[in-house]
């Protein structure tokens, strides 16, 4: 039970208490669309240490990876609007694949209560040191003098790096084939042999061949200057105005969720990624965490993202199948 001066100062703040099963301890649930090992999943458990703190119960992470992360929005979607279960949705699952495909078995916006943004990932575009390319002016000065004969390098169809390399060519006005890996390591695997003339990818996944001197990177895809290249040119002013490519995380509730649930879990998150430690370790791994959303910033932040990849999606007239 909630002790009486609690309630008072909780409801003094406008907010509700929490359901009857959050009070008897029922963990929250953070659902990673994706499988285990990865930054997002990475990311969740970390943060999910410290949230839990901050609730005063148990938060737990459970992994539904499957059909690009529509499996784990799809599951979240349909659940009790009671905030016991979030979604921890990535530009993939509320940009990405929303611009692309017509037919997702759940609406971005609709289907969802976006509760906070939590860590932001930069991308880069990177190519071989072995390439003598220097920067991004000589790239594109080296794609342009050898039409047809240049590629880029991408994790698969439809993924984010591919967008963001037909922005990319398309903004440039260079003739570039698009050359789709099952993953990310063979993709980089690809590029360091030579196999592929640049990439477009996020910090974490490039960092290290960046530090021991295989990869070169050029400029940041994004016009955010923050993470460890927040020191490189930004692509949206050196070659293609409004080029903006990064990932991120946003916790998301079903639809229906009370907002006085929704400015709990806020202020939790919030709490929980200004503490230092969090904050670093979440850097180590490439995200820049962010503690000052609201229900509100983050529902802007994610509607500008999906019409930021729609307006891709129709000016390069990219058309993927969904299988």
């Amino acid at each position: 039970m909630i002790p009486r001066r609690e309630m008072l100062a909780t409801v003094a703040l406008g907010l509700a208490p929490w359901p009857l099963a959050a009070q008897q301890g029922r963990a929250v649930t953070l659902v990673v669309p994706f499988a285990p090992g990865g930054s997002t999943d990475i990311g969740a458990r970390l943060i999910a240490a410290r949230l839990a703190a901050h609730l005063g119960q148990p938060v737990v992470v459970e992994n539904r990876a499957g059909a690009g992360g529509a499996t784990a929005a799809d599951y979240v979607r349909r659940l009790p609007p009671d905030g016991q279960t979030l979604l921890l949705g990535v530009a993939a699952t509320q940009a990405v694949n929303p611009a692309l495909f017509a037919d997702l078995p759940y609406d971005p916006e609709r289907d969802f209560a976006p509760v906070a943004l939590l860590g932001v990932t930069g991308f880069v575009l990177v190519v071989p040191a072995s390439s003598g390319i220097t920067d991004l002016a000589g790239l594109v000065a080296r794609l342009k003098a050898e039409p047809g004969k240049h590629n880029f390098g991408s994790a698969g169809v439809g993924s984010m790096p591919h967008l963001a390399g037909e922005w990319f060519a398309k903004g440039t006005g260079v003739q570039v084939e698009h050359v789709a890996y099952r993953g990310g390591g063979p993709a980089m695997q690809a590029l360091l042999s030579g196999e592929v003339t640049f990439m477009i990818e996020s910090v974490p996944t490039v960092a290290g061949a960046i530090a021991d001197g295989r990869l070169r990177a050029l400029a940041r895809a994004s016009q955010r200057p923050a993470g460890p290249q927040a020191g490189l040119p930004a692509i949206a002013n050196l070659a293609v105005p409004g080029f903006d490519a990064e990932t991120w995380i946003l916790a998301l509730a079903p639809a229906g969720t009370p907002a006085p649930v929704l400015m709990r879990l806020n202020a939790a998150f919030n709490a929980a990624l200004a503490e230092p430690e969090l904050a670093a370790r979440l850097a180590d791994i490439g995200t820049i965490a962010v503690a000052d959303s609201t229900p509100e910033t983050a529902t802007a932040f994610a509607r500008a993202e999906l019409a930021r990849w729609r307006r891709v999606v129709a000016d390069t007239g990219i058309r993927i199948e969904r299988r």
